[in-house]
Parts: structure tokens; C-alpha cells; sequence
């Protein structure tokens, strides 16, 4: 069972990224971000590096991928987290919209041993500010590994904003709030790039 749901993780992160690396409709992207200690935002916890993808069909369905790459500060402990999903925006009218998506991922440590697949479930509102600006005003993920004694449970809330610098480019920033089992775990500032084709 966990060598088909890895397999079903790479496949959709690889077609979603294979769309959008041809095509129109389609968003490549990467960001940055910095957690910092839940409590003292002065204290760092690691840095995550992701490379993403998505590609938006004409009935509005959206297959996307994710890699992401995490480094932990103070001790050489790295991680990767490989994740597929597919989701759908549902514009409310001329300025608002709710997206959603679920998906599967893997998730690795060092040792290959301990990596494991988890599933991934996010919602999320935007506002159109005006032309260039988008209020990103909320969105949830909510993520467990299929089997619980891996301790995955890690929701996430955030905001932010996304400026578009042309009708192909745009810079994004959000500010999130991280959990582990049902603590805080950190607050991440994230800075990103996104470009259409």
C-alpha cells in the first residue's frame, strides 16, 4: 500500500509539473521560507525551498505538484516532502474566489528507512484588492501520514499577498502559522516567485 501511494504522489507531482513546463494555463514557481520558534520569531527553526507546478484545465480542475526541501538550523537534519494534488477554484463573483484541493504525498527523512506517505487537504479565499494586488485572505492545510505513529499531523494557517509584476509574473509573500500534534511548532514568513506560460 505505501509503494502505491508513493507511486501516486510522484506521478501526479511529475505530470503536474510536466504540464506546466508545456502549454498555456499552466504556473511554475518557487519560494522561500523561514520558520522561526513559535514563541520568539527572533529564534530560526530550518528553511524550506520549494519548486512548484500547476496546470488549470478548461473545466476549471487544477492538477499541481510540489517539491519541497527542508533544513533544519543548528543540527544537519534535512528532509523532502514530494506531493500531488488536485483541487478547483470557484469564483464567487468578479473579485473573490475559494479554492480547494487534496492530494497525497511522500515524505523523506535522512534515512531512507523512515520515509513514509502522508495526505494533504487545503482550502483557501482570495480577494482581488485591484489589478495587480490579490489579498491571499486565508488558507488551511491540513496534513497526517496514513498511518498515525508517524506523528505528521501538521496544519498550517496563513495569510498574504500576491503582486502581479506583468500578466505573466507575479512576487507573493505569506505569513503562516505551523502545528505539530496539536502544538505550535513555528511561524514561517515565505517570499515566492510564480511565472505562467
Amino acid at each position: 500500500m505505501r509503494y502505491l501511494l508513493t507511486g501516486i504522489a510522484i506521478a501526479a507531482a511529475t505530470t503536474a509539473m510536466a504540464y506546466a513546463a508545456a502549454g498555456a494555463e499552466n504556473t511554475i514557481g518557487m519560494s522561500i521560507t523561514s520558520d522561526r520558534d513559535p514563541d520568539k520569531i527572533a529564534i530560526p527553526k530550518n528553511m524550506k525551498y520549494e519548486l512548484n507546478g500547476s496546470h488549470i484545465f478548461d473545466n476549471g480542475l487544477i492538477l499541481a505538484g510540489l517539491f519541497v526541501y527542508v533544513d533544519d538550523a543548528f543540527i544537519p537534519k534535512t528532509s523532502e516532502h514530494l506531493e500531488g494534488t488536485l483541487g478547483y477554484r470557484l469564483p464567487l463573483n468578479r473579485i473573490f474566489s475559494v479554492v480547494g484541493s487534496g492530494g497525497v504525498g511522500e515524505h523523506w527523512r535522512q534515512n531512507p528507512d523512515t520515509a513514509f506517505p502522508y495526505y494533504v487537504f487545503r482550502i483557501g479565499a482570495d480577494l482581488d484588492i485591484n489589478k495587480v494586488l490579490t489579498w491571499n485572505v486565508v488558507s488551511f492545510r491540513y496534513r497526517d501520514a496514513f498511518n498515525p505513529d508517524e506523528h505528521f499531523n501538521t496544519p498550517q494557517l496563513a495569510t498574504g499577498l500576491t503582486y502581479k509584476l506583468d500578466e505573466q509574473r507575479a512576487v507573493y509573500t505569506k505569513l503562516q502559522r505551523n502545528w505539530h500534534d496539536g502544538s505550535p511548532s513555528s511561524t514561517g514568513v515565505l517570499l515566492g516567485y510564480q511565472q505562467k506560460f
